[in-house]
């Protein structure tokens, strides 16, 4: 009686300890996927692609807000801050495998097509980034730190009608809203139909 009474305590202290180590390591906040042909970016209201320039934040109160280009999730946290935010995730242009935004590099040049002609991709390597401008034989390469300071231009003149964008959008930096949607950057020959 005396045994049973030792074994249950101490597997009553495990449990509770377990306890204790589950509730003081909060769960980190996890990318959600995209579902394609449903999910429109946050910003310009196009459905986002669940391809390489596909974007996410995380706010705390678990909410997924999705972005068809790294540009629109700037975008974003310019007009609401970076308070309610948990995590922000981008994903590797060669994998399209979701990485922290924190943690990426990224690559930049106002030629690279993105669905928003903000011309920039991100990489979970460093290595992979530079590789990748080495062989475009142009673009700059950004750590996170670095894209803070970045200007956010869009190259609207040729992407427009390439990407499957209508050429009747602005030439500015605002974005068209409206139900066009965003073609994927891997030179797919997927067209996309525009509603009007």
């Amino acid at each position: 009686m005396m045994n049973l009474k030792k074994w249950v305590t101490t597997l009553g202290a495990i449990a509770g300890i377990s306890l204790l180590i589950v509730g003081c390591g909060k769960e980190e906040a996890q990318p959600v996927e995209i579902a394609e042909g449903v999910d429109k970016c946050d910003i310009c209201h196009m459905h986002v692609p669940n391809d390489h320039n596909a974007t996410e934040i995380i706010l705390k109160d678990g909410k997924a807000l999705k972005f068809d280009d790294i540009g629109c999730l700037h975008e974003w946290t310019e007009q609401h801050g970076t308070d309610e935010v948990a995590m922000q995730y981008v994903r590797d242009y060669y994998t399209a495998e979701w990485t922290k935004a924190e943690q990426a590099t990224f690559a930049y040049d106002k030629e690279f097509k993105t669905p928003m002609s903000y011309g920039i991709y991100s990489f979970k390597d460093k290595a992979e980034a530079e590789k990748f401008v080495a062989e475009q034989k142009k673009g700059v390469i950004m750590d996170a730190e670095g894209l803070k300071n970045h200007t956010w231009e869009r190259s609207m003149s040729k992407h427009m009608k390439k990407d499957g964008h209508s050429s009747e959008g602005p030439s500015s930096g605002g974005h068209q809203s409206g139900d066009m949607e965003s073609t994927p950057a891997h030179g797919s020959s997927t067209t996309t139909t525009t509603h009007h």
